[in-house]
């Protein structure tokens, strides 16, 4: 029963699961950008800045509380939902106090369902400057859908855990 070192705790619990980030959201921003043309460059950012936040949570602080899948769905459906509602009044009351309006919302709405996982706060602001239409929604979802198969997939290859240790 060989004790791990410092270094392969190091490289299983750290380096791998960042490596494992840059891939995720690679094929993820790879794979959305094929998939869906119609996405305003600004809010396609604005996304991919949101899954890149969700896959660093996912894969480096998996024991955290923000980083669990269900939190992530529910949060990023909230988060989507209620954007889209603030596409449709932001004509009335400007871009700017929807904005404020719809991250409140959300914010207040992520804690009540405890749904909190901090990156799905921009989706909302995409969804006031995309054109809330299903490219839009189907873009979240598939971003979303990819995110979960790799975290499902990689996370299998990383961390050393007490058992692990003494069941070599």
């Amino acid at each position: 029963m060989k004790e791990p070192n410092n270094l392969e705790i190091r490289i299983r619990n750290h380096i791998i699961p960042s490596i494992f980030v840059g891939i995720t959201i690679s094929v993820t921003i790879l794979t959305l950008s094929f998939l869906h043309i119609y996405v305003i460059p600004i809010a396609k950012f604005i996304v991919f800045s949101s899954f890149a936040s969700s896959s660093f949570l996912l894969f480096m602080e998996p024991k955290k509380d923000s980083s669990r899948i269900s939190k992530f769905v529910k949060s990023y459906i909230i988060a989507g939902l209620i954007g889209i509602l603030g596409f449709f009044i932001s004509t009335y009351i400007g871009i700017y106090y929807t904005i404020a309006l719809v991250e409140t919302v959300i914010s207040i709405l992520l804690v009540t369902f405890t749904a909190m996982h901090p990156p799905a706060m921009g989706i909302g602001v995409v969804f006031i400057l995309e054109r809330a239409n299903i490219f839009a929604l189907l873009f979240l979802f598939s971003g979303m859908v990819l995110i979960i198969l790799f975290d499902e997939f990689l996370n299998k290859f990383v961390y050393v855990v007490k058992d692990e240790i003494h069941n070599k």
